[in-house]
C-alpha cells in the first residue's frame, strides 16, 4: 500500500484528499509492521505518534491491575481505523495500551509531521482533523452509553443490597 498513494483513498481518513494531498501525506508517514501479540505502545508511555490501520486487527486495552497482568479491551480496530490520536493531540502520556491481535500493517505519523502536513495542505489537513473529531465524538457517545448502563446496573444492585 505504501508504494501507491492513491490506494490510501480507500481509507475513510483520506477519502476526501486530492491526488496532490495524497502524495504530500504519503511523504509524512512511516509504514510499520507488527506481529500478532506485539504491544504497539503501553499505557502511560509518552506518545508523539498516531497510527492508521492498513491491515490487521489492533486491540486498545486498559490495565486492570498495577502489575499490568490483566487488561480490559476497550476497542477492537481494523483496516481504516486509527488510534493514538489522544496522546498526539493532547501531548500527554498514552491513556491505554495498543496491541496487535493479528499481524498488522500501520501508517505511523509523528505530531510534527501532522502539523507540517496541515500547514502544507490546509484543506486536506482540516478535513482529516474533522474526521478525527467525528470519530472521537462517536467513541465518547459509546463510552457514555456504557457508563449509563453500568450506572443502571449499580442502581439495581443497590436495591437488592438494601433488601
Amino acid at each position: 500500500m505504501k508504494n501507491d498513494p492513491s490506494d490510501m483513498k480507500e481509507l475513510n481518513l483520506f477519502s476526501g484528499f486530492s491526488e496532490c494531498g495524497l502524495r504530500e501525506f504519503h511523504k509524512t508517514f512511516q509504514s510499520v509492521s507488527f506481529n500478532a501479540g506485539d504491544v504497539i505502545f503501553r499505557e502511560g508511555a509518552e506518545g508523539s505518534t498516531f497510527f492508521v490501520i492498513v491491515s490487521g486487527e489492533v486491540a486498545i486495552e486498559k490495565k486492570l491491575d498495577k502489575a499490568g497482568k490483566r487488561y480490559k479491551r476497550l476497542a477492537s480496530m481494523n483496516r481504516g481505523d486509527f488510534f493514538g490520536e489522544m496522546a498526539v493531540l493532547e501531548d500527554r502520556p498514552r491513556y491505554a495500551q495498543a496491541r496487535a491481535v493479528t499481524d498488522a500493517e500501520l501508517f505511523e505519523l509523528e505530531r510534527s509531521s501532522l502539523l507540517e502536513f496541515i500547514k502544507k495542505c490546509p484543506e486536506e489537513g482540516s478535513g482529516m482533523l474533522i474526521e478525527i473529531i467525528f470519530v472521537i465524538l462517536k467513541r465518547l457517545r459509546h463510552t457514555s452509553d456504557e457508563l449509563m448502563a453500568a450506572h443502571g446496573f449499580m442502581e439495581v444492585l443497590a436495591k437488592y443490597k438494601r433488601k
